[in-house]
């Protein structure tokens, strides 16, 4: 590797230089505790039809808060030097962490209590459809915050792509497991439909954005 190859100036990212392993693990177990809560808000009042925008005024959130960029919040956070702004504060990553628990948890109890009926072909491909997904929407987050609204797009689009396979799949589920496994089989298609809308959501605020740059 050549001098030239070296990266110029500092590191200019949003962490903090001094924290260690036991910071970062500490603030990232917060994380969990805060996924965890928004989780429990929501299968709290999972049978409401806007359970979404309820658990998210239960978590503190404004609508702003679901936006691409930073709400007011977010800009105090990153002025303390105590507690660095990564995506994990992300609302939306927020979000999709908790609904994909609740997909796989869903999906478990559906192999579970049917393990003759559903085979392992079409847990696998569920499975590998509610994992692309959240990784389009983890990643569609961080271009957003990199300002890159069209990247954005892109993996939303993307995510969608995997959320309306998963929703294929589930409709091919065995009528027997379904109705062997009535909450399990409502949980997981109310919660593909609520990936879904978030993902419609951010994209269509993206757009908005967009058309104002």
């Amino acid at each position: 590797m050549q001098d030239g190859d070296q990266p110029q100036g500092e590191f200019d990212g949003s962490g903090n230089a001094s924290w260690g392993e036991a910071d970062w693990s500490g603030y990232l177990h917060r994380n969990d505790l805060e996924i965890g809560r928004f989780l429990s808000y929501y299968n709290e009042v999972k049978r409401l039809p806007d359970r979404l925008d309820v658990s998210a005024r239960r978590m503190g959130w404004e609508s702003v808060d679901w936006a691409p960029g930073e709400s007011e919040d977010l800009a105090e956070d990153e002025e303390n030097p105590e507690l660095p702004y990564c995506i994990h504060q992300h609302p939306v990553y927020i979000v999709a962490r908790a609904l994909g628990f609740q997909l796989t948890g869903a999906l478990r109890t559906l192999c579970r209590q049917n393990p003759t009926t559903i085979g392992g072909e079409l847990g696998a491909d569920l499975m590998l459809s509610f994992w692309d997904s959240q990784h389009q929407v983890i990643m569609a987050i961080n271009a957003t915050d990199t300002g890159d609204l069209p990247l954005a797009l892109v993996h939303m689009k993307r995510a969608l792509t995997s959320i309306n396979d998963a929703i294929g799949l589930n409709a091919g589920l065995p009528a027997a497991a379904r109705l062997n496994s009535v909450d399990a089989a409502e949980d997981l298609e109310a919660t593909l439909f609520d990936l879904r809308e978030i993902c419609l959501r951010v994209m269509a605020d993206c757009r908005w954005d967009g058309t104002k740059n």
